[in-house]
This record gives C-alpha cells, sequence and structure tokens, in this order.
C-alpha cells in the first residue's frame, strides 16, 4: 500500500524542513520554471537582511541600538552558513552601520524600486512606505519590510504554492509507485531465482531519479535560497530610529 507524506505548509518550505520532491530547492525551480522566482529571491533576502541587522543592534555600541528598549531587540533570525561575515564589523558602530545601509540599499534596487532588475509585484502605497522609511526616515531596522513580507508571502501562497504541490505531489506518487513495483519484482525473482527482473528494474528506477532531477535548484541560486536552521522568527517593531 503507498503510503503518501503529509503535504507541507509553505512555511514548512521556506523553513527548509522538507526534503524532494518538496524541497526549498525543488521549490525554488518550481519558480524559476513559472518565472515567479523573483518573490522567493526577495523573500530569502530579507531575511538574510534580518540577520546582518540583528547583529547590529544586538552588538553595536552605536546610539541607535542603546537607545533601544529590551522590547525592540530583534530575537535570533535564521542564519545561512552562506550569509557575508560581518563578525569583524562588531563592536565599530560606523562600518557597521555603512554595511548594514548598503546591505538594504542593495535589496531595495533590485527589487524595490521601480523598474528595478527584479522588481516584486506590490501596491504603490506599500512602496511608497518602503521607501519613505528607508530615504525620507533613515530607517534600517528590518521591520520596515513586514508589510512587504507578508504581502510576497500571501503572494506566494496563492499563486504558486498549490500548483507546486500538485506536481511535487505527481512525482511522490510515482516514486512510491515504482518503488512498490521494484519490491514486488524482487520479491518474485528471489522466489522464481531470477536476477534478471531486479536488474531492469534498477535500471528503470535510475531513469525515474534521472527525469526528476531537474526540479534540483540551480548553482548559481542556492547560496541565496540554502538555509540550514529550522527555526522561524519574525520581527515587527514598527518604530523608527
Amino acid at each position: 500500500m503507498m503510503s503518501i507524506t503529509r503535504k507541507p505548509s509553505l512555511s514548512d518550505i521556506l523553513n527548509n524542513e522538507t526534503s524532494y520532491p518538496y524541497s526549498l530547492d525543488d521549490f525554488a525551480t518550481f519558480l524559476d520554471q513559472t518565472y515567479c522566482l523573483e518573490n522567493l529571491e526577495f523573500y530569502t533576502a530579507v531575511r538574510r537582511y534580518t540577520y546582518y541587522a540583528y547583529n547590529f543592534y544586538n552588538y553595536s555600541s552605536s546610539p541607535m541600538s542603546s537607545s533601544l528598549d529590551s522590547d525592540s531587540i530583534l530575537e535570533s533570525p535564521l542564519v545561512d552558513p552562506n550569509y557575508e561575515d560581518d563578525s569583524s564589523l562588531r563592536g565599530d558602530a560606523p562600518a557597521h552601520l555603512n554595511f548594514l545601509k548598503q546591505k538594504l540599499h542593495d535589496l531595495i534596487s533590485t527589487y524595490i524600486l521601480p523598474n528595478s532588475p527584479k522588481e516584486i509585484n506590490i501596491p504603490a502605497e506599500t512602496r511608497d512606505d518602503l521607501l519613505a522609511n528607508v530615504f525620507q526616515y533613515n530607517n534600517y531596522h528590518p521591520s520596515i519590510f513586514d508589510n512587504v513580507k507578508d504581502q510576497i508571502y500571501e503572494l506566494m501562497e496563492s499563486s504558486s504554492f498549490n500548483q507546486f504541490l500538485v506536481e511535487a505531489g505527481n512525482i511522490e506518487l510515482r516514486m512510491s509507485s515504482e518503488s512498490e513495483s521494484c519490491q514486488e519484482d524482487s520479491d518474485h525473482s528471489s522466489v522464481s531465482g531470477g536476477g534478471k527482473s531486479t536488474s531492469n528494474n534498477n535500471t528503470k528506477s535510475n531513469k525515474h531519479l534521472r527525469r526528476f532531477s531537474g526540479l534540483k535548484l540551480k548553482e548559481k541560486y542556492r547560496k541565496l535560497l540554502k538555509t540550514t536552521t529550522h527555526t522561524s522568527t519574525k520581527s515587527r517593531n514598527s518604530f523608527l530610529l
């Protein structure tokens, strides 16, 4: 009897808590094939920025960080070994702040500004609020992305995720069916003394694995999207620096 795992949630996948064919790599490749990868890239970029901001606000001696009350300090974000190492900047508030500003401006110029290389689809008022926080109020706290991040999450969930689950589910069904077929043939071969059937089915299984290896994430996206922790945190501070 075929055993199919519980369908994961989008949060499960984004937190890298799933495996093939529901892995983060598989979801990224699906989005790439359907021309929606910028949403996931933006979502991941915000997580990366949150990591850098966490280091600045929790380790810096800058007045920007020391003026925060205890409820404003960020909780530890998701950490990826491919994130740029900023440990040498801790304790050097001006250099650390400049580093954070550069990361924020890179994010804005890549995903937010009109006609940017990977412009995401968000309402004009949401875009204007975010840009005002950055350029008018010089607010570098990652909470300025909360609204945009939530909207992109909902967009992925409503426009892409269900279709991805259908395709991944079909792959899972075929994998389970072929696995059972191989096992039945193997049992039959062991009884009859024949080994050729087992060899043929192993070949068939290998062809199957090659057929669906295309769902693996392209190498150029792996550094951006690979995550290695299973803890998800969200910072919802709305104050201005």
